[in-house]
């Protein structure tokens, strides 16, 4: 046989041995073989160098280790087999290979596999899970961006970097809305599109039956307060709490006890009417418009930093938790904060890329979408292992279940990459026992509130400077208001 052939044979052999053991709880062999034989990419080839299993795991190591080149990858996914074969049997294949690979399995089996391992992630005693004594799941719906490669098919199809420009540190962006579990950070559903894609419209394509259920209470930030966001939802049986836009008109209909007050969301076509009689000032009709029933809590938020003056600021929220006896107004104001939550996860999910590679590399837009669900999947995974180590421990100080927020993701994270062909011998701890121990010594402590200042364009000739923001520990106190907010109306003359 000639000598080529044989090296290419050994080659093949070591890339179908390639695995992440870490990821095999998770990520089973059979998994990876069942997606990529469902989506009709299964390898042909006898001796083909990168089989399609292998370059699935391929994309999740290169999500796990995102500075690092594709040759580096994949000596580290081939560490573990170097005793199997030759060491020149080892150059499995190149940076084009490589590429080529990914272009023939395309984002289709990593989608499959992100459908399977989607999910909240959520215990009964998880702690910030769960609210009102009603076992309500909450979520956070919210979104980010992510840089890709501003290559000519990129821009194509995720359209000109922000500004039209292509000046340098400028990229084309991809916008990607996550449905998140509170608590646990597990991701439930995720959609993405090019930067101009609409946040409401993508949020519509999460707000499905599938993804929502009885007995959830989604908590959404003010972009997505509209009728048809809060519509799609309550027609799959959840809840919501939303920060609504202090301009926004809700007709007061009737004034609660806690200080919230009974309202309505309307649909297009009523909102269209009640604004034209509110221009032309007339008096509106009895009973209140076609929409949404919900119920109206005015706050004020004081937040006092360690240093500096107190700051006040006005928030409302709606939501569809109409009984104040079972959902105070206080309750629902403290709750909302909750949502902050999911936008650490968001921060989160870009750690996997921070590095000294701030964007997606791939170069091309089916190379984007699988590389965006392989950072999905990693980010899943690593939240399970979070979850896991939290509920297999009890806080120290309290001794009630271990709260997820205390868990820090850079921990788990590492220790993740350290062990990504950890295979316990007999007498060996399973991994999750060393992320449970590494964890726990790296515990992050419970501190109060804080702030942390938006990032904020430079000041120019058109713009004035923002003024200094504190940062650190903050004290916030909730304090519930009563807004008059019924529609002043002018008499009308008699008609003649």
């Amino acid at each position: 046989m000639d000598s080529r052939v044989g090296q290419r044979i050994a080659a093949a052999r070591v890339a179908a041995g390639i695995r992440l053991e870490a990821l095999d709880e998770f990520v089973s062999p059979q998994a990876v073989e069942e997606a990529v034989r469902s989506c009709g990419r299964d390898e042909k080839r006898w001796c083909a160098c990168l089989p399609a299993s292998a370059v699935v795991y391929f994309v999740l190591a290169m999500c796990l280790h995102f500075s690092d080149g594709y040759a580096e990858i994949l000596r580290r996914l081939t560490d573990g087999l170097r005793t199997a074969v030759h060491t020149r049997a080892l150059r499995v294949a190149g940076t084009s290979a490589v590429s080529k690979a990914r272009a023939r399995l395309g984002p289709g089996p990593l989608k499959v596999l992100f459908e399977q391992v989607r999910g909240p992630l959520t215990a009964s005693q998880s702690p910030g899970a769960f609210a009102f004594s009603r076992r309500l799941l909450m979520l956070a719906l919210d979104g980010t961006v992510l840089d890709v490669a501003p290559t000519p098919a990129n821009i194509k199809a995720f359209g000109s970097p922000p500004g039209g420009s292509r000046k340098p540190g400028h990229y084309p962006q991809v916008k990607l809305v996550l449905l998140i579990a509170c608590g646990t950070r597990g991701i439930l559903d995720a959609r993405f599109g090019p930067r101009r894609d609409n946040e409401v419209a993508l949020a519509k394509q999460l707000a499905t039956i599938p993804t929502l259920s009885g007995g959830q209470l989604v908590l959404m930030d003010r972009a997505f307060h509209g009728h048809d966001v809060l519509a799609r939802i309550t027609a799959c049986g959840a809840d919501f709490i939303v920060r609504a836009h202090s301009h926004h008109w809700l007709p007061h209909l009737r004034e609660l006890a806690d200080g919230s007050f009974l309202s309505c969301v309307a649909d297009r076509a009523s909102g269209q009417r009640q604004a034209a009689l509110r221009f032309c000032n007339r008096r509106m009709p009895p009973g209140h418009p076609h929409g949404v029933a919900v119920r109206v809590v005015d706050a004020d938020i004081i937040a006092t930093p360690e240093h500096g003056p107190p700051r006040t600021r006005p928030l409302r929220v709606i939501t569809s938790l109409l009984d104040p006896d079972q959902a105070p107004a206080q309750q629902i104001a403290a709750v909302y904060a909750e949502r902050w939550n999911s936008e650490t996860s968001l921060l989160e999910v870009k750690i996997l890329q921070s590095d000294h590679r701030p964007l997606l590399r791939s170069q091309t837009p089916d190379g984007v979408v699988q590389e965006i669900y392989g950072l999905l999947i990693t980010h899943q995974y690593l939240q399970a292992q979070r979850a896991r180590a939290a509920q297999a421990s009890l806080d120290p100080t309290t001794g009630q279940p271990l709260d997820p927020d205390r868990i820090s993701f850079t921990a788990v994270l590492r220790t993740t990459r350290r062990h990504l062909h950890y295979r316990p011998a007999a007498g060996q701890p399973p991994l999750i026992t060393l992320v449970q121990v590494e964890a726990l010594a790296q515990l992050i402590p419970r501190r109060p509130h804080r702030v942390r200042p938006r990032a904020r364009q430079a000041p120019n000739h058109r713009m004035r400077a923002p003024g200094p923001v504190p940062t650190g520990n903050v004290t916030y106190t909730i304090t519930i208001c009563r807004r008059d907010e019924t529609p002043r109306v002018t008499p009308q003359p008699p008609a003649k």
